[in-house]
């Protein structure tokens, strides 16, 4: 998936329709002009990766045309002849850049509780200062990719990548406070009931927090028949968020 802004469309068919609309009072020469929407199109060709449109019979003639007229003085208009010539070129060029986009398709998040940018690009700033650059980095993996997936309203993947970080910041936390005789395997409930039987467990709020999300997120999100809706998984990702942050801060 590669995140593109749209304006460089909007840009590349203002040029395409300028150049349609071409007559003889358009000057040749100047930025905003014949030859600087020619060398937009060119580029923004190469920028929207439209390679067949780049290797097309219209996009040779574009080239070919920019460079005649290039020749001429810089007061210079099109004449009737150029226009025609022009307004073909472009006519040709509409039709393979229609067949080629056809099968292209943009998709654009819509609003969510959480800050939609911060949720693609910046979850550190969606926790406590500091927390993320502590966490293990599967878990700082896991919740960039739950961050996308709930931007992209895949719900029920962000849950799994939420509660598989939330495991590894337990984990870390685990490994910190017993280091001797650990349980085997660390998994999730092993490892609560390994320090919930120690002779000074971590605090309640901390263990109760863990047992709840446990029972209510992590074992029904393993199950094929837990669907989450986007709510739902909002709410997981500010509880999940709480959770590892009071692991991290934990002091034994």
């Amino acid at each position: 998936m590669i995140s593109k802004p749209i304006y460089p469309y909007i840009s590349f068919g203002t040029s395409i329709r300028f150049l349609q609309d071409v007559n003889t009072s358009y000057l040749i020469h100047g930025d905003n002009w014949v030859i600087g929407n020619i060398d937009k199109i060119l580029r923004k060709l190469e920028q929207l990766n439209l390679k067949v449109t780049k290797r097309a019979t219209a996009t040779r003639e574009l080239t070919e045309f920019k460079n005649e007229v290039a020749l001429l003085p810089e007061s210079s208009n099109v004449t009737s002849e150029q226009v025609s010539k022009l307004r073909s070129i472009i006519k040709d060029l509409r039709v393979v850049i229609e067949a080629e986009t056809s099968g292209n398709f943009a998709f654009t998040v819509t609003d969510k509780r959480i800050d939609v940018q911060k949720l693609l690009s910046d979850v550190k700033s969606l926790m406590p200062e500091g927390i993320f650059d502590k966490l293990p980095p599967l878990a700082q993996y896991d919740f960039q990719q739950a961050g996308k997936a709930i931007a992209f309203e895949l719900s029920t993947a962000a849950a799994f990548h939420l509660m598989r970080g939330t495991e590894a910041v337990l984990c870390y936390f685990y490994c910190n406070i017993v280091k001797q005789k650990r349980v085997r395997p660390l998994m999730w409930g092993n490892m609560l009931d390994s320090l919930e039987q120690r002779r000074t467990p971590p605090s309640p709020e901390i263990m109760n927090l863990l047992r709840h999300i446990k029972d209510s997120f992590r074992n029904p999100t393993q199950h094929p028949d837990k669907i989450y809706e986007i709510d739902e998984v909002q709410d997981l990702f500010s509880l999940s968020i709480d959770a590892i942050s009071r692991m991290i801060s934990y002091n034994k």
